[in-house]
């Protein structure tokens, strides 16, 4: 027996979610085991029916996981960032250990691994604010880098109206041709809508993580005279710490938004969202990254400023990886659609 099981309409569409791409695009078609039958599948060959059978157990509606994360750009934000949340917990290690007399201090190691960490984020924010500068057409993602690989100019197709019966429908994609095509072009750089809490709190967090990214190059080895003992405070304050506190700060108004997003009403926590959980330990690990560079302009005058400096680093790393393994979890798996009235086992998959 065939049938189409549609999702349900939602009364509580998240624009996170959306954004995510963690709702089902489009109808499932689920065939069972008898309707094939030997005559069903007589004339094709066994490759083409254990493709068939696979496709449908990948698909079925049961399953929320997602499919084809290869090239799901969600995935890699939170795949990104949780490797920068990791080393940044390295960092923390390798700088605190020494202030409790275990080990000795390593420079070079502590200013490498931040540089690394910094990168990853900067990267995973870049990737954050494409994902929602191309929101509701996340499926080209795939394409567009291979086309960006093969030194195209990033333009794809999307269709209008794809087969939900192909092999390509949960790709987005359809067959040759360009028949019942729509152009879009795919954007790695522009402007969204500003009304938008996602891309705004996007568009903060890329521009926060580039300014502190500078502070991580700035305090690589020989960037700036004498650092870390006895560097120029003036260069210190103005290209070290200060890029810290805005881009932290920044993280800190990124996080916030996050968290309204995902809220019904502004004041409201909304503790059933995992995109609240989310931007709460991103808060937390933001609020520490800025302190470690509030305190850090008293911090070679004050061996206790420099000690809660580098506590910061420690504890907010912490939270930051929290909210980036929490956040890649909630890639992995879609949303459960609101069961029907009259049909308590309907499911989006």
């Amino acid at each position: 027996m065939e049938g189409e099981l549609q999702r349900a309409p939602s009364k509580h569409w998240s624009s996170r979610a959306s954004r995510k791409n963690r709702y089902a695009r489009r109808p499932i078609h689920v065939t069972s085991w008898s309707a094939l039958g030997a005559q069903g599948l007589s004339g094709t060959s066994l490759a083409h029916k254990e493709l068939t059978l696979i496709e449908q157990r990948v698909r079925q509606s049961e399953s929320q996981f997602k499919v084809h994360l290869t090239w799901d750009i969600s995935f890699w934000v939170a795949v990104l960032f949780t490797l920068g949340s990791a080393v940044w917990v390295v960092n923390g290690f390798v700088l605190f250990l020494p202030l409790v007399n275990i080990g000795s201090d390593d420079f070079p190691a502590s200013a490498w691994s931040a540089f690394v960490g910094g990168t990853l984020f900067e990267l995973g924010s870049y990737l954050m604010y494409v994902e929602a500068l191309n929101t509701g057409h996340e499926q080209l993602f795939g394409p567009a880098v291979r086309a960006l690989l093969a030194h195209a100019n990033g333009s794809v197709s999307e269709p209008s109206s794809p087969d939900p019966d192909s092999a390509s429908a949960e790709k987005g994609l359809t067959g040759s041709g360009d028949s019942g095509r729509l152009r879009f072009s795919f954007r790695w750089f522009g402007l969204g809508s500003w009304r938008e809490l996602g891309f705004l709190a996007c568009f903060i967090q890329m521009w926060a993580a580039t300014i502190f990214w500078i502070s991580t190059i700035t305090g690589l080895p020989n960037v700036i005279a004498g650092f870390p003992d006895d560097p120029p405070t003036a260069v210190t304050d103005v290209f070290f710490w200060t890029p810290q506190v805005v881009g932290g700060s920044g993280f800190i108004i990124s996080s916030l938004l996050l968290m309204i997003e995902v809220q019904n009403k502004w004041w409201l926590p909304n503790m059933r969202s995992l995109g609240w959980h989310i931007g709460f330990w991103n808060l937390v690990g933001a609020v520490g990254f800025t302190l470690c560079g509030a305190l850090g302009y008293a911090s070679l005058s004050s061996s206790g400023a420099n000690y809660q400096s580098v506590l910061s680093t420690f504890w907010g790393s912490w939270a930051f990886l929290i909210g980036s393994v929490v956040q890649l979890w909630e890639t992995l798996w879609r949303e459960e659609a609101p069961k029907e009235a009259g049909n308590p086992d309907a499911r989006d998959g």
